[in-house]
């Protein structure tokens, strides 16, 4: 357990380190691991949920909680707007370890408003302590559950790892014989867990807050065992055939990119619809902060584009 002078190194840290944070939460989720020794994931958690009260979103934005099917989800609004012919559910991203509803208010509230409808965040269970397919699991019960209590259009959003459980899950509702989301978007997405990666190999960390020897260490407490080529848990190695109309984007300087045109070139092999949105010099994470980044207000107004349509 930490004591007080340990939470006070963390507090210290995040507040030399804020320039990361607004770059990305898994900034301080990596370097906390690597700087702070013996940090756990409930505790570098904690520091993350934190730091993302200083980025609340536009005001009246709501964030509430709702369980799904078991699964602890967290309920964006715009000024109480609901709709129940059109919802958003969002996988958040995180290295398959962290992230939350509270990290990700910001941007939902964005799309909440462009959209006029309400944007769920399922609180899924994180690696290491809740490996694959853990993740999966609470992402298709809260959807399955969504899908048979309501009509209308229900949209799929995914960033980063979470666009990896995005992809994942359609893959299983295909399997499953479920109607699958009227759309996909994914941004930045985590879609080759392979130690010999594209991504991996070229290491693109400048623009990125980890670099190689942090996605092979939280892929690997993600798929345990695994073969790392599973379309199980990288995607980009199975089918898209069957998937729905699909919005992929990405930084062309991020550490991700080559994951992001790989997925796009195996879609357009399978015939999937697909749109994308390139950004030239955008951080990874950028997604985040619709209210303080330019890009990061130009990426997501496409994204709403591409669900209104």
């Amino acid at each position: 357990m930490f004591g007080k002078s340990s939470n006070s190194s963390i507090l210290n840290f995040i507040g030399r380190r804020f320039d990361d944070v607004v770059i990305s939460g898994n900034a301080v989720a990596i370097r906390l691991r690597r700087e702070l020794v013996g940090a756990t994931p409930q505790q570098i958690r904690g520091a993350i949920e934190g730091v993302s009260r200083l980025n609340p979103g536009r005001f009246g934005g709501n964030l509430d909680y709702k369980e799904i099917e078991g699964v602890r989800c967290g309920v964006v609004n715009f000024q109480g707007i609901t709709n129940d012919k059109k919802r958003i559910l969002w996988a958040h991203g995180g290295a398959f370890s962290f992230g939350s509803a509270r990290v990700y208010k910001a941007t939902a509230t964005f799309l909440a408003k462009a959209l006029k409808c309400e944007v769920i965040i399922p609180e899924y269970r994180l690696a290491p302590e809740f490996p694959y397919p853990a993740a999966i699991d609470d992402l298709f019960k809260v959807y399955s559950s969504l899908k048979q209590s309501e009509q209308g259009e229900l949209f799929l959003v995914g960033d980063s790892a979470g666009g990896n459980l995005a992809s994942c899950l359609v893959s299983k509702l295909i399997k499953e014989k479920i109607q699958v989301p009227d759309k996909l978007a994914l941004l930045s997405p985590w879609m080759d867990l392979s130690k010999k990666s594209k991504s991996n190999i070229q290491n693109s960390s400048d623009f990125s807050p980890f670099d190689n020897l942090d996605t092979v260490a939280f892929s690997r407490d993600y798929m345990g065992t695994m073969d790392d080529k599973d379309p199980l848990v990288s995607p980009v190695f199975g089918s898209f055939k069957g998937f729905p109309p699909t919005h992929i984007q990405g930084s062309h300087v991020e550490f991700l990119f080559l994951d992001a045109e790989s997925t796009l070139k195996a879609m357009e092999a399978d015939k999937v619809q697909t749109t994308t949105h390139w950004e030239s010099k955008a951080l990874h994470g950028w997604h985040l902060l619709p209210d303080i980044l330019p890009e990061a207000k130009r990426s997501m107004q496409e994204v709403a584009n591409f669900l209104l349509k």
